[in-house]
């Protein structure tokens, strides 16, 4: 059997680790077969299978849990000499040595490879063409974003890019049918030195249409489908025509030939669109263009069946009916509404069984476009931004303690400066909560704790909300991801300027703003290292003295920090007095948060993933409060407040569905005196006693983060 391949180096200079030894990692050979503890189970049930079969049992052991072994036979060590040698030269490593010798261990043998690198040759002069043809000034004038730099270290993936970037430029420039074939790079060596000079030619095959930049000639529209769903479905002509940024008489433009695309199926009225080009046969150097669109129903009706966990631990199913018109008002107008009703029981929380019901509806209009109270025209991007009305209402019923009903409604706009970067701006977001019925056993708390009772008082949320997100997973090949949220929440500034009061009610007068940042490492292709930061704090003000309930911060849970019950972390030191420690878990609560996870997560066996993890962070008050003592934060004192946890995970991911089990327990206790914090050296999984207090085991859909 084939062990695997280990690469030695010996280099003149320090290795660049994320190109040499990256691409020698690539093409060293296949991995052998995977082993843990010291067993390889997928090749055991890959054999016990027997011989393979079209489907059934034995087609889903034998080809998805099994592992067929990876034999000496099958490997070409001279062949993955040369490859590497030839990745060596593509890098700038030329007259580069490798070398190879088996390794035999009993029943195994692998492959020691010996890399010998010369000093890498840079790039010297860089000519670009000098004819005064079209093309060859089109290509001069996108010299000054080239990637091909005198000094750069040589390396054949650069040249490639290069000749894509050059070629995107040029198809914004009119030349429709130039390419990558159409350019080559010379590269000759510059005598007694470690230097390449590089030219840039056009290839002499390339054929007149491609040397020549086109004008549009006519642009034609056609709808399709049924004469039913297109007397229903059909737009207002100015609404498509809107959307088409290619112009008779102007130079075709790849980025407007994107940027029609990416409207046009952004509307969500069309299932398909495709837009085809051919020269016109009256003149030379234009094109026709005709855009074919695909209405989409314009009516549908869904439901969804969920399973949903939460930060709180409760869990529990929750049915949505949805209602959709993509096309309203006959201009592309989304509108949806969610009826939507839920059950929820709290496991592992501070009162596990405890139950809640909640019934809402909800609708969402979507205009795509800006509608602006001014005559303002944005400029256009290569996403279709869109205006929202959202509206809702919602009732729920926490059973022992209170009925309570919200209402919402806000207007804003969403848009994207690129397919990772997204805007969200409500400058105008409105939310009420009232308190519908409570329990003797509600309002006993209240009155225990004015605390929480002012924040779950009647009154107005009125503001406006800002949020940036930038995700690098979306259009992205990377292996390592990150992501960004940061958003921004105002309320009742401007109400603060009239009156007092609305409608009799009190409002809220606060800020608050939030930052999330996550990464996602790959150590390879299973094993990753995945982190996460979270910063917020609220802060109220004006006729405010705290923050309102649905604003506030807490710590704990199966997506905080998992070594705590759900929000049974803080503010700050505070330990909850005896007398109402599990009585209620709603009144740990924060005007600050800080929070950090770590977690490394490996493959076990099939769809089963295991995880290694630490969670630290904290909440606190923004001033004191008598009725939670050591609950402020100090700038100077808040780092011997963060509580720390640790634990282990197992993740059965389905691709489209995870369920996640994680295990955790305190490293450090912020609520204890403090010189008694850390709790490493009381660890003591035999024990029963110190495993009910400290174990803590959370159970959700989805990743943590």
């Amino acid at each position: 059997m084939y062990s695997g391949a280990v690469i030695r180096y010996n280099s003149e200079k320090p290795l660049r680790k994320t190109t040499v030894k990256k691409d020698l990692e690539k093409v060293k050979g296949p991995k052998p077969n995977g082993s843990f503890l010291g067993l390889r189970p997928k090749l055991w049930i890959y054999l016990v299978a027997g011989k393979e079969k079209k489907k059934g049992l034995g087609h889903f052991l034998k080809t998805k849990l099994g592992e067929a072994p990876v034999l000496m036979t099958e490997l070409h060590p001279a062949t993955t000499a040369e490859l590497m040698k030839n990745r060596l030269s593509a890098d700038g490593y030329f007259h580069s040595q490798v070398i190879f010798e088996r390794v035999v261990k009993k029943r195994t043998t692998g492959f020691l490879y010996t890399v010998t690198l010369k000093f890498p040759y840079l790039i010297g002069d860089v000519k670009f063409p000098e004819g005064d043809s079209a093309l060859d000034i089109s290509i001069r004038a996108t010299k000054e974003k080239s990637l091909i730099k005198k000094d750069v270290l040589y390396n054949l993936d650069l040249f490639k890019q290069e000749r894509v970037r050059i070629v995107q430029e040029l198809k914004n420039a009119g030349f429709f049918y130039f390419n990558t074939d159409y350019l080559l790079f010379k590269a000759d060596s510059v005598p007694n030195s470690k230097q390449v000079n590089v030219s840039l030619t056009i290839k002499p095959i390339t054929p007149a249409r491609a040397r020549r930049a086109y004008i549009i000639n006519t642009v034609s529209l056609h709808i399709e489908g049924p004469d039913s769903m297109y007397r229903d479905s059909a737009l207002r002509p100015n609404v498509i025509l809107k959307s088409v940024y290619l112009k008779k008489g102007e130079l075709y433009s790849r980025k407007n030939h994107t940027q029609t695309l990416n409207h046009l199926m952004e509307m969500g009225t069309f299932k398909n669109v495709d837009i085809s080009f051919v020269e016109s046969p009256d003149s030379s150097g234009k094109l026709d263009v005709s855009v074919r669109l695909a209405l989409l129903p314009r009516k549908s009706v869904s439901a969804d069946l969920d399973a949903i966990t939460k930060s709180d631990n409760f869990t529990g199913p929750a049915l949505t009916v949805s209602y959709k018109d993509k096309n309203l008002f006959k201009g592309a107008e989304l509108f949806v509404v969610n009826l939507t009703g839920s059950f929820e029981t709290q496991f592992g929380g501070n009162e596990s069984g405890y139950n809640s019901y909640e019934i809402g509806a909800n609708s969402q209009l979507y205009f795509p476009e800006f509608i602006l109270p001014f005559n303002i025209k944005p400029p256009p991007t290569l996403f279709l931004p869109k205006t929202k009305i959202d509206l809702g209402f919602k009732l729920d019923q926490r059973v022992l303690y209170y009925n309570m009903s919200s209402m919402n409604l806000s207007f804003g706009y969403k848009w994207k400066a690129t397919a990772q970067r997204e805007f969200e701006l409500d400058p105008i977001s409105f939310s009420f909560t009232k308190l519908l019925s409570t329990t003797d056993a509600f309002r006993s708390l209240l009155l225990e704790n004015p605390y929480l009772s002012q924040s779950f008082q009647e009154q107005f949320i009125i503001g406006s909300t800002f949020s940036y997100t930038y995700n690098s997973m979306i259009g992205s090949r990377s292996p390592n991801q990150d992501y960004f949220q940061g958003t921004l929440q105002i309320s009742g500034n401007t109400l603060h300027l009239v009156s007092d009061k609305v409608f009799g009610y009190d409002y809220s007068q606060f800020s608050r703003f939030t930052l999330e940042y996550r990464y996602s490492y790959s150590l390879n292709k299973e094993n990753k290292i995945a982190v996460r930061l979270y910063g917020g704090a609220g802060l109220p003000y004006g006729n405010s003295s705290i923050m309102p309930y649905v604003k506030q911060f807490f710590s704990g849970g199966s997506n905080s920090i998992r070594a705590f019950q759900a929000r049974s972390l803080g503010p700050g030191s505070y330990k909850v007095p005896d007398s109402l420690a599990g009585k209620f878990f709603l009144d740990q609560s924060g005007d600050i948060k800080l929070e950090g996870n770590l977690e490394y997560r490996f493959p076990i066996f099939s769809v089963l993933k295991g995880a290694i993890f630490a969670d630290a962070g904290n909440i606190w008050l923004a001033g004191k409060n008598p009725l939670y003592p050591g609950g402020e934060f100090n700038i100077s004192t808040f780092q011997n407040e963060i509580a720390v946890g640790t634990g282990v995970g197992l993740r059965f991911d389905f691709t489209y569905f995870v369920l996640r089990f994680d295990l955790g327990f305190p490293l450090r206790v912020p609520s204890l005196p403090e010189n008694e914090r850390w709790v490493v050296n009381q660890i003591n999984f035999s024990n029963s006693s110190w495993r009910s207090q400290n174990l803590v085991l959370n159970f959700a859909i989805g990743y943590p983060f």
